[in-house]
């Protein structure tokens, strides 16, 4: 059974049975053969095609992610404390951070936390904050900061502190740094060029934050990037009010009770760093 849902969880997330099977390691008849056994044991329809044969879950196959998710959790924390009975058992606590509050907020957030590495096995990713979202709605973090306002029923959203996005580099350079398009930073770099009705003769798409800045600082090129990442000899234009955004927070509804410790130090940092 946990092996179906292991398998289910896979063509949930791809909604491709190919994708799922390579993910897996295991052939896609084999996929196919779990998931009709664990419909038949549910006596349900999991997965309906469209029209353009994508595989779409059913209300029971969105109720069983969201259950399955707790279920693998718990068994690989029960198959850990198992095998190491006389050891302590460490919690794995999943961070996620986009690339703005990945340079800016967590190198000083891990450090705080790093006095409970003792009893936390902590795992950080950086991803645009869409990617965030997804592995947060995924349950495959267990918290994710981002600097773009999400919203999903599935999580609970803690604003705190402020970005400055500015003009930055040569701006008589043909070249333009952009993020890519599912980035928060994008998003305000598209609405940039529309408002000057600019139209870059070059683009080069770059998925790191610091990586632009490093060109920049190299002269080459110009963006719109957070003010924080910069170094101070880069030229750097202000902009409007509309250019600030918030951070964000993202938490589980409801977080596992070992992971409580973990979520009061990190709201209690951005807290301090917000009035900082």
């Amino acid at each position: 059974m946990l092996k179906q849902l292991e398998t289910f969880c896979a063509v949930y997330e791809t909604r491709n049975f190919s994708h799922a099977a390579e993910q897996l390691f295991i052939s896609q008849p084999t996929v196919s053969t779990q998931i009709k056994q664990l419909e038949a044991d549910l006596q349900t329809t999991l997965f309906t095609r469209n029209g353009r044969q994508e595989i779409v879950p059913t209300a029971s196959g969105q109720l069983l992610y969201q259950q399955a998710q707790k279920l693998l959790t718990t068994w690989a924390a029960t198959k850990t404390a198992v095998r190491s009975p006389r050891q302590l058992v460490k919690v794995p606590c999943r961070i996620g951070a986009s690339h703005t509050t990945g340079s800016l907020i967590l190198p000083a957030l891990l450090a705080e936390l790093s006095t409970a590495s003792d009893r936390f096995d902590f795992q950080v990713t950086l991803a645009n904050s869409a990617e965030i979202l997804t592995a947060m709605s995924q349950h495959k973090l267990d918290f994710g900061l981002v600097e773009k306002p999400l919203v999903t029923d599935h999580l609970n959203r803690l604003a705190f502190g402020h970005d400055e996005l500015v003009h930055a580099g040569d701006f008589n350079s043909p070249l333009w740094l952009l993020r890519e398009p599912n980035s928060g930073v994008r998003h305000y770099t598209n609405a940039f060029l529309k408002a000057r009705n600019i139209q870059p003769e070059q683009v080069m798409v770059i998925h790191s934050n610091q990586m632009i800045a490093d060109l920049l600082a190299r002269g080459t090129g110009q963006t719109i990037i957070s003010r924080h990442v910069l170094a101070p000899t880069i030229p750097v234009e202000a902009l409007s009010s509309h250019y600030q955004r918030q951070f964000f927070l993202l938490t589980n509804h409801h977080p596992a009770a070992a992971l409580r410790p973990v979520q009061a130090t990190i709201t209690q940092y951005l807290t301090t760093w917000s009035n900082g």
